[in-house]
């Protein structure tokens, strides 16, 4: 055997280390017994590998992957054995493929001769992962999983980012090489930027009467929303920034309109209606904001990295494929500037209902919850949600400053999303508090990963605005069904109900002490909040603990989330109360 010859776990953790890599989020199991192995035996010898967090379970894993990607921008890896580890990240894999985010996701499989005889926990990940993934590969030989990995790993930010999907058997994790095979060539001409469809797009904007800009995703992908800023100084043009964009624009900023859509913001709504052009900058047309005769009347511009997206949903009267920054740095260079003074005019106006005022009453109102939050934390914290009423709450009230401070998840809506994703979040900028908000549905559906928050003393402040219901599923019922609530109730003091605040009971570690001979148990404080005096108090209180504290406040159950678009209405149709 040669000196040079490694075996194909201690190729996978050279292959993280220079790349980088911080963290594995993962699971073990028996398909990736080899990997674990020799990440032990590097720890036991002080050698540098990723810091490996054990989460509860697999899909929990693979959220926090994404909160690390949404937070940081950097690639987010998430590991779990073969069978119903992989089948477990199905949905993160999903989500970041819906949302456009760096992702990694490392997968055991059955050694390469049991391959189709339906051994033990053998599935056929690279069949049920293509249609939910950026690229996937099944690494077989061990000669080839170097150059895999590597191009994996810049091909889930490289472009439009994505999630990636390797997916390496057992032999090949255990065999020895002493010659790697080279990487394939691969070679696919970028898009030459097309100046002359630029000018067009900035000569509309110049000239329109009415412009908004649609701000997506790609904008935090791009680090581009200081570019973003100016460009919208210098064209006079307000911006929408969409649920994936949160950040872009300060909440305060003039031009800023937040998010537009089914519960967007009055001001984008109402701009979206009665604009002559807009102009789509790195964002898909999704149909919760291309709702109804989105298009009619107006010119649609749009420029996206991804050609795939240019008229897929919405035909484009001026389109430009190309990365943002070059975009940017095109109209900096020769676009016109503009003047809109009397339709900022109108802007100003409506910005005056942003966001829109709510009633109060003798119950807690979800709407203040976020607000008070927002205020306590000077709108710098972190803010990340599972998915809900509560969600669209924090993205209408939390005064947003920076990118990357929203971490939610858009395009899958996936339940039980924030939790993970928060100690995902957490580990990728502990500068900033992480703050999770959740809906007491939603929590539920991933609560077992208050272990890993334990165990790693990571100091999350939990937020559950609890309602007792699915709420947003409630709301549709009492607008389609004539309030009649199937499946949706909770039972908050039902007998049967979990308690938010008893839940630290499983969620201790024993820690040895200095002397080896006794066990402190570290536990999560926690907080119930049920009355509206209560509320600013309870919440600074929550917001100085040094360590993880979950909060559960009662809010008003008949809340509902408006501004509201139906399914299959215009934006004119919006519901406003």
């Amino acid at each position: 055997m040669s000196q040079t010859s490694r075996s194909g776990a201690a190729i996978f953790f050279d292959v993280l280390s220079d790349l980088g890599v911080d963290y594995l989020f993962g699971h073990t199991g028996g398909a990736v017994i080899p990997l674990h192995v020799e990440l032990n035996r590097r720890m036991r010898q002080g050698v540098p590998v990723p810091r490996f967090i054990l989460c509860r379970q697999e899909g929990g894993a693979g959220h926090a992957a994404e909160g690390y990607a949404r937070a940081c921008g950097r690639v987010g890896v998430a590991i779990a054995t073969s069978g119903p580890g992989a089948t477990n990240l199905a949905t993160p894999i999903a989500d970041a493929y819906k949302d456009s985010l760096p992702t990694l996701f490392i997968t055991g499989q059955v050694p390469s001769h049991a391959i189709g005889t339906d051994a033990f926990q053998e599935v056929d990940t690279v069949g049920f992962t293509r249609p939910i993934s950026k690229h996937n590969y099944l690494v077989k030989d061990v000669r080839d999983l170097e150059w895999i990995l590597r191009e994996a790993y810049a091909l889930a930010s490289r472009g439009r980012p994505g999630p990636v999907v390797v997916d390496i058997c057992k032999d090949a994790q255990m065999s020895e090489c002493d010659q790697p095979s080279p990487p394939r060539l691969r070679h696919r001409a970028a898009t030459p930027f097309d100046p002359l469809k630029a000018d067009a797009i900035l000569a509309a904007l110049a000239a329109a009467e009415r412009p908004v800009v649609k701000a997506g995703g790609g904008i935090i992908h791009a680090a581009a929303a200081p570019t973003l800023r100016a460009f919208a100084e210098r064209f006079a043009v307000p911006v929408t920034t969409t649920f994936n964009a949160l950040g872009a624009m300060p909440f305060e900023h003039p031009r800023n309109l937040g998010m537009p859509g089914m519960h967007g913001t009055i001001p984008a709504n109402y701009a979206l209606r009665d604009a002559d052009l807009i102009l789509t900058l790195g964002g898909r047309f999704d149909d919760r904001v291309a709702v109804k005769d989105f298009a009619r009347g107006k010119r649609i511009a749009h420029v996206d990295i991804d050609p795939s997206e240019i008229d897929k949903t919405v035909a484009a009267d001026l389109h430009l494929v190309a990365a943002l920054d070059d975009f940017f740095e095109h109209a900096a260079r020769s676009g016109p500037a503009a003047d809109h003074a009397d339709w900022l005019a109108q802007i100003a106006r409506w910005r005056e209902h942003m966001p829109k005022p709510y009633e109060t009453s003798d119950h807690i109102k979800p709407q203040a919850v976020i607000e008070i939050i927002s205020e306590l934390t000077a709108g710098q914290a972190t803010l990340v949600t599972g998915v809900g009423q509560h969600q669209m709450w924090s993205a209408q009230y939390y005064h947003f400053q920076r990118p990357r401070q929203w971490i939610s998840s858009g395009g899958l809506g996936t339940m039980g999303f924030g939790l993970p994703a928060a100690i995902g979040a957490w580990l990728a900028d502990p500068t900033h508090p992480v703050i999770l908000i959740d809906g007491d549905g939603s929590f539920q559906m991933n609560m077992q990963e208050l272990g890993t928050v334990v165990a790693n003393h990571i100091p999350l402040k939990m937020f559950v605005l609890n309602n007792s219901f699915l709420g947003m599923v409630r709301q549709w019922e009492d607008m389609m069904d004539e309030g009649h609530h199937y499946e949706t109730c909770l039972a908050r003091n039902a007998n049967c109900a979990p308690d938010c605040i008893d839940l630290d009971q499983s969620c201790r570690r024993q820690i040895p002490n200095l002397t080896g001979l006794k066990y402190v148990y570290p536990r999560l404080k926690t907080l119930r909040i049920k009355h509206p005096r209560a509320l600013r108090e309870g919440i600074a209180s929550a917001l100085a603990e040094p360590g993880s504290i979950l909060v559960d406040i009662w809010i008003d159950k008949a809340e509902n989330v408006i501004p509201m678009i139906r399914p299959g209405h215009r934006i004119e149709e919006m519901i406003e109360s």
